[in-house]
């Protein structure tokens, strides 16, 4: 159908940092338990990463989810996988524009980047509810970024809107596994258009678990331009993170 020709080049994440991932363990719909976390961990080290931010979700469907328990939670994980393996973890978040955004808002977030402006925001899928815009203004006014995470897998959004969001200078992370099918051919469609139009700031595993990234990462097939792309968002990241 799109007539990509070149599976991912073997260590093209070697010295990496995945952005966006739900590897900390029993907060949200990702990773259940402590031995799980750290065996992906493990795992991802084998492939060369480098560097992991856990981005466990901030949303209505988790009202215990908040900065100061996420945090505690977090400094209790890192200290048990410095014992299992050597990526370097940071904490942020994956912040929902729903009714809890604005709470969350005001309790500070916790961003993606050392300078700790970066947000990483998303929507429904389906739809794109009442009042987005407006959140989206009001954390740049006190000079957020918003990092809108997997544009390619809202349904709702079309070539317009992308533009439209580029043109308010969102910034986007691909997740890697949409270029596979892993979230429908729609998606995957969305994806390869974005790549190829460089519409895409940097890219996270969105990891909730380890079968689907052991099942889809081997099927990614890339002309070599979106390769060169991929692997300029690869360096984003560390350069984001630091």
């Amino acid at each position: 159908m799109f007539g990509f020709r070149n599976k991912l080049p073997q260590g093209i994440f070697e010295g990496a940092c995945d952005v966006h991932c739900h590897i900390l363990p029993g907060v949200d719909d990702g990773f259940s338990t402590v031995e799980k976390s750290l065996q992906a961990l493990k795992k991802l080290e084998e492939r060369g990463i480098k560097k992991m931010v856990l981005t466990p979700h901030f949303m209505k469907d988790y009202p215990d989810n908040d900065r100061a328990s996420i945090t505690s939670k977090f400094e209790a994980f890192k200290a048990e996988a410095a014992n299992a393996c050597g990526i370097e973890l940071h904490l942020a978040g994956e912040y929902m524009m729903d009714a809890r955004f604005l709470e969350h808002f005001k309790e500070g977030f916790l961003t993606l980047d050392k300078d700790g402006t970066h947000v990483l925001c998303e929507t429904s899928y389906l739809m794109c509810e009442h009042g987005v815009s407006d959140m989206l203004y009001e954390i740049m006014c006190a000079e957020y970024q918003p990092v809108i995470a997997h544009p390619e897998r809202y349904e709702y959004a079309r070539k317009d809107d992308y533009f439209k969001w580029i043109d308010k200078r969102y910034k986007f992370q691909l997740n890697i596994l949409s270029l596979s099918g892993a979230y429908g051919s729609t998606a995957v469609a969305k994806s390869h258009f974005l790549l190829k139009e460089g519409l895409y700031d940097y890219v996270g595993s969105d990891m909730h678990g380890l079968s689907n990234y052991k099942r889809f990462l081997p099927e990614i097939r890339l002309s070599n331009k979106d390769i060169e792309r991929l692997e300029q968002l690869i360096e984003n990241n560390k350069k984001l993170v630091g």
